[in-house]
């Protein structure tokens, strides 16, 4: 703990005591708070004596709770100054290509190169994406269960994308692409990481690509 910390802990537990002490001072008895007037009752005492004893227990309370604040921030701090710490995959999508077309569909494959620091395997629990084409979503999904990632070793992931082929032919025909599209690609990688658990990485990528034609599909 630095000086400065104790310092402000030290300062303000005197805050508490000095208001306790102000709003209810002591005789030369600790049980009893001081009677300033020689008519006081025992009723009187015990009144005074029963508020005494209430607001010790209210700062004892008061204080506790401050307590109990700082040591959970601390907590929280502590955990997560761990999980910074804790060494994460990395991963990124280093090209997208058309792989498979025919009247139907066109489906895109996405390459992911990912690199496990870990000594051993780790399981990908799903990739999710998500194609985007002029602002528009075209498509979508999610791969469960793809593999697992071999310790200290950098695998190559092939995600498919599969888009309709009438989606891509009005999408063209409405943004006037000579039959070269804009898009953006925005994938999820949900690993499982030990301590953490599922964690995703987030990626995406931009590019252009070329639109088959309708003699490329007949």
């Amino acid at each position: 703990m630095s000086t400065f910390h104790w310092l402000e802990k030290k300062s303000t537990c005197r805050l508490f005591f000095s208001f306790f002490r102000l709003s209810y001072p002591l005789s030369s008895s600790p049980s009893l708070p001081y009677c300033h007037s020689h008519h006081c009752t025992h009723k009187d005492i015990n009144q005074k004596t029963i508020l005494y004893h209430s607001s010790l227990q209210s700062l004892s309370i008061s204080l506790s709770l401050f307590i109990m604040a700082q040591l959970l921030d601390k907590a929280k701090n502590f955990v997560a100054e761990k999980i910074a710490n804790i060494p994460k995959p990395e991963a990124s999508v280093t090209d997208v290509d058309l792989k498979h077309f025919n009247h139907d569909s066109v489906e895109y494959h996405a390459k992911v190169s990912v690199d496990n620091p870990y000594s051993h395997s780790i399981p990908i629990c799903e990739i999710s994406y998500t194609f985007k084409s002029a602002g528009r979503g075209i498509a979508s999904g999610t791969i469960p269960d793809p593999g697992s990632l071999k310790g200290n070793d950098k695998k190559m992931l092939e995600v498919p994308v599969k888009v309709p082929y009438g989606i891509l032919v009005s999408l063209a025909k409405d943004i006037g692409a000579n039959w070269d599209i804009d898009y953006e690609l925005e994938l999820g990688l949900t690993i499982d990481l030990p301590v953490i658990g599922n964690f995703t990485i987030p990626l995406s990528q931009k590019g252009e690509i070329k639109l088959p034609t309708l003699s490329d599909v007949f």
